[in-house]
């Protein structure tokens, strides 16, 4: 990290220890001093974490902000509650934004100010650099290529920036389980159909955070692009309908709301899922086998999914 930092003039600092507490680094960019914590473990990072990190930032001077890296992601609905009711001073990258960083980004430096601007225009401090994108014939990885680097020298290569992939359809979902269904449901679907439509994937780890996110990207990238929101209706569709409504900038989207969340379609109990582990294989091989047919004439919100995902 302080030698990617050093690459791009940002004036880095290692770890210090002011009273009390541990600070993994700091750097300077455009006049501020920006506070870091970077961790790598083997799971997704708890939301107490993310606490513990912006306590060490709120007790600095006003105006500081916390980049917090976690290599391992973050789990699902962390990100809702570190920004519901708070001061807005943290942004969160993961390994995806480093891999834009050093491999195919535009440098630290760029990436960070694309999340910046995110985090101060849309409120979305967690900004996905890509999505996946689902065709009938495979799901790959869409990356923003500015940058290449060089394994051999260790040097970055400049070259010319690409646009991301187009979508036909963009899907915002809360997180990476439901992120997995919805791909898996949709490649079945574009292939029973025969059809050539490209759909993107964003996850916004967080349902509070879908409107920040989709309002981003759409800022972003894909303003030609038709928007799904597939969002768990926790017992209050009608509520979450309203909040996507005053939270959503744009006009073009619908919305699939299952209810009470996205396993109800696929007889899936959240529950026992959380309990025995394993929610993202389970999930995925109820999708694999899930009767699309039949949901889509019982399931209306289903039936949104299903259409959007066709053009219909």
């Amino acid at each position: 990290m302080n030698k990617l930092f050093v690459f791009d003039d940002l004036e880095p600092r290692t770890g210090f220890k002011p009273a009390g507490e541990q600070i993994d680094g700091s750097f300077y960019l455009d006049g501020r001093i920006y506070l870091l914590e970077a961790k790598w473990h083997a799971d997704p990072l708890p939301a107490s974490t993310l606490y513990q990190f912006k306590g060490k930032v709120d007790g600095k001077l006003a105006g500081t902000i916390g980049i917090f890296i976690s290599m391992s992601g973050y789990a699902e609905d962390a990100v809702d509650a570190l920004i519901l009711g708070k001061a807005l001073n943290i942004v969160l990258l993961d390994q995806r934004d480093m891999d834009a960083a050093i491999v195919r980004g535009s440098g630290f430096k760029s990436v960070l100010k694309l999340k910046l601007r995110k985090a101060a225009e849309e409120g979305a401090i967690y900004f996905p650099m890509e999505g996946k994108l689902v065709t009938a014939e495979k799901t790959s990885t869409v990356e923003i290529d500015l940058l290449r680097y060089d394994h051999a020298t260790g040097d970055v290569i400049t070259t010319q920036p690409a646009q991301p992939a187009a979508a036909d359809l963009l899907i915002v979902c809360e997180g990476d389980s439901d992120r997995v269904v919805i791909a898996t449901l949709a490649e079945r679907i574009l292939a029973a159909a025969g059809s050539g439509r490209s759909i993107k994937i964003l996850t916004a780890m967080g349902k509070v955070t879908i409107p920040r996110v989709a309002n981003a990207m759409w800022n972003t990238f894909h303003s030609e692009s038709k928007v799904l929101i597939v969002v768990d209706g926790d017992n209050d569709p009608t509520g979450t309908a309203t909040m996507l409504g005053k939270g959503l900038e744009f006009e073009d989207w619908i919305a699939a709301i299952p209810n009470p969340s996205i396993e109800t379609w696929l007889n899936l109990d959240l529950e026992t899922l959380r309990r025995r582990g394993g929610k993202i294989d389970q999930s995925r091989k109820a999708a694999e086998t899930l009767d699309i047919e039949a949901l889509r004439q019982r399931d209306e919100q289903f039936a949104k999914l299903y259409d959007a995902i066709l053009g219909v």
